[in-house]
């Protein structure tokens, strides 16, 4: 399905990185905007996202960087909330009040938008981490259907299963309650410098040209989570054997 202009590569899949961080709006990264760009077009990717954290692209900036690109360039925001990081996508701008998640649901859901868990399990699969989490306690990772029951997922629609920046057991075990839950599986490189982009991808069976587009396709789990690009092909990220 390779398609003239978007950059992507021929293959089963069109693949996106839909967690991206920039210098242009993330203190935390070294990639610049420019250099995201290039690497996009070296790699082959299908499509990328910006989601800087607690702040979003103004969307003339976004079109000018997309005129550019070669590839699809869409925006979304990686929220700093009470329960977690949370993609959102749909959105113009941050609005006050939703370091609240329950409140970034109604502002969400009035906008036909889309939210995702993103990397829900870093660090919270390792005792010796345990001060970071609200319960003091880590989660057991033999027991995915109790950590499904988390009130984080209650409130979003899809779980970022694959993040580049994340241990595989944590990725491994997201996986499994996406699976007890029955909801849509998502991968994004979390990057923050140029080598990483693309490390891992969401993996659509269609070209997506716009956000709509991508949050439209992800609501009805026409989508995977997937790695490979940078090697020898994109495949499905699937669970480990026992």
């Amino acid at each position: 399905m390779a398609d003239a202009g978007s950059g992507h590569l021929p293959g089963a899949y069109f693949t996106i990185d839909i967690h991206l961080h920039t210098n242009r709006g993330s203190a935390d990264s070294n990639l610049a905007p420019a250099d995201l760009i290039n690497r996009a077009k070296a790699i082959g990717i299908g499509a990328i996202c910006i989601t800087e954290h607690d702040n979003m692209w103004d969307l003339a900036e976004l079109a000018d960087l997309a005129a550019e690109a070669g590839v699809v360039v869409l925006r979304g925001m990686e929220v700093t909330t009470e329960m977690g990081h949370v993609g959102a996508f749909g959105l113009e701008r941050y609005v006050g009040g939703i370091y609240k998640l329950p409140e970034l649901r109604r502002i969400v859901d009035g906008e036909g938008g889309l939210l995702i868990a993103n990397h829900p399990f870093r660090y919270k699969l390792d005792p010796r981490f345990s001060f970071i989490n609200p319960d003091s306690e880590p989660i057991d990772p033999s027991h995915p259907d109790r950590a499904a029951k988390l009130e984080l997922f209650e409130l979003v629609d899809a779980i970022e299963v694959l993040n580049g920046a994340c241990g595989e057991d944590e990725n491994q075990f997201a996986l499994q309650v996406a699976r007890v839950l029955g909801r849509p599986e998502v991968a994004g490189s979390d990057s923050h410098s140029a080598n990483s982009v693309g490390c891992v991808t969401t993996l659509l069976d269609h070209r997506v040209k716009n956000e709509r587009e991508f949050i439209d396709a992800v609501k009805a789990g026409r989508c995977r989570a997937g790695r490979g690009l940078l090697k020898d092909g994109v495949a499905p990220f699937e669970l480990s054997p026992v």
